[in-house]
Parts: structure tokens; C-alpha cells; sequence
């Protein structure tokens, strides 16, 4: 014979449109764990190199669909890109804000 389950309390929903209602917070549990050791390294700070971007990366960067990106580069007309291999083209994105930079207008009519 089958015991009867517990009835559990339902999860407690965020507000997430403003209404008001507040959720219940469940009790803090406190860790038996120590705080981590102070690290020796962490006056250095070391900046990962920049990431190449794929293409749909930096067509999303650009506001542009990957299609129109990829006519564009094969057009000669795009911003600057690196092969890395055969077949996959990669962006900087630093060469892409220099693209953009250099199509920003002048003035606010847009004529130069």
C-alpha cells in the first residue's frame, strides 16, 4: 500500500510586473565552510587578449543580418576580417568600431 505524499508549498514566484505581491524568502542557511584564503595574485590584474568574433557575432555587433555581412565582405566593402582558416572568417572588434567610426556622418543631416 502506497504511503499518502506531504502536500509541499508551492515555489515562491518573483513579482516580475509590478503587481506588489511579495514572495516568501526562505531562511538563510548558514555554511560551515571557512572564507576562501586571500589569493597572492590578486593585486595583478591580467586582461584576456581580444576575441575574434564569428560572423553572426559581429553582424549582430554591426546591427546587421549575417547574410548582408557576408555580401558585403565578399563585395570588398565590409569592414576588415581575418581568415583564420579555409573556410571561417573571422572580425576584431576593434576593427569593427574603426569600420563604424569611419562611416559615422559629420552632421546631423547626414550629407558630408
Amino acid at each position: 500500500m502506497k504511503k499518502p505524499r506531504a502536500k509541499k508549498e508551492p515555489l515562491p514566484q518573483p513579482d516580475l510586473f509590478g503587481e506588489g505581491a511579495q514572495f516568501s524568502q526562505a531562511p538563510k542557511q548558514t555554511s560551515s565552510r571557512a572564507p576562501p584564503a586571500p589569493s597572492s595574485r590578486r593585486g595583478r590584474v591580467v586582461t584576456p587578449p581580444p576575441l575574434l568574433l564569428n560572423v553572426r557575432e559581429a553582424a549582430a555587433r554591426l546591427g546587421l543580418s549575417k547574410s548582408t555581412l557576408d555580401k558585403m565582405r565578399c563585395a570588398g566593402k565590409g569592414p576588415r576580417y581575418v581568415k583564420s582558416t579555409d573556410k571561417a572568417v573571422r572580425y576584431d572588434p576593434a576593427d569593427l568600431d574603426a569600420w563604424i567610426a569611419a562611416r559615422r556622418s559629420k552632421n546631423a543631416t547626414g550629407v558630408d
